[in-house]
């Protein structure tokens, strides 16, 4: 399996904020963000630039487990990257991880862009659909990002899952600025998820970035009627590898 980086954190984001972590964060991305203040997405060493030498490389599936074992949280974290383009992998990983520690509370961090048999073995599927504010204009990438950042039946799938009792679900979005809102609106009319599950995240990779959008954010959450979720590890290590 392609793995970026494997550490023990506190999880930073959405419903299961502040609970200690095992994260397993896998390399490479089908998609390439970059936001209209011009950053990268917040882990670009995984898709800009995937071949970065602090990168963990190939890494088999019971080694990710062996290296589980030495802490065995109950919260595990599978992120990226986007590890649900190595599906076959994924599916063994988060089975496995259930095999080992059946108390655990395995959340997959996707962009929703694909779907897999992983959700059988997971907890929470955490969805971040990527905005057009989130489209590298100007870049080589500009075309391919339009063209795959957002898949309404992969959604769809994953909504009809967590209907079903399968898995829980939240839907995080990255919130530039409030012409976000209108996309997320219409995909929600189209997709169906409810506010309840719904998450809005200041776009920063900086704490002064997230200051100056905060209260933002806020209000728009308080207009919408639905849930901020702030973004610890940059808060505490401004998006420091391995924290």
């Amino acid at each position: 399996m392609k793995i970026s980086e494997i550490f023990l954190s506190i999880q930073g984001e959405g419903k299961r904020t502040g609970n200690l972590s095992f994260f397993i964060r896998t390399n490479y991305c089908n998609l390439r963000c970059k936001f209209t203040s011009g950053n990268l997405c917040d882990s670009p060493y995984t898709s800009w630039y995937p071949e970065d030498n602090y990168n963990i490389g190939e890494m088999m599936v019971d080694s990710i487990i062996a290296e589980y074992r030495k802490f065995k949280t109950q919260d595990i974290v599978i992120t990226g990257g986007e590890p649900v383009i190595q599906m076959k992998d994924l599916n063994t990983l988060c089975r496995t991880l259930k095999f080992v520690n059946s108390k655990s509370n395995i959340t997959v961090e996707t962009n929703g862009t694909f779907f897999g048999e992983y959700t059988g073995y997971s907890d929470l599927i955490s969805i971040s659909p990527k905005m057009k504010s989130s489209v590298p204009e100007g870049t080589e990438f500009e075309n391919l990002h339009q063209k795959n950042r957002i898949n309404t039946e992969s959604l769809k799938k994953y909504e009809q899952g967590f209907r079903d009792g399968l898995y829980d679900i939240q839907w995080k979005f990255v919130i530039n600025d409030e012409n976000d809102m209108e996309e997320i609106i219409t995909l929600q009319n189209e997709i169906g998820f409810s506010n309840e599950n719904i998450y809005l995240m200041p776009e920063g990779i900086k704490k002064s970035e997230l200051k100056a959008k905060r209260n933002l954010v806020l209000e728009l959450c308080r207009k919408y009627k639905m849930n901020f979720s702030d973004r610890l590890q940059i808060l505490f290590w401004e998006n420091e590898r391995g924290k």
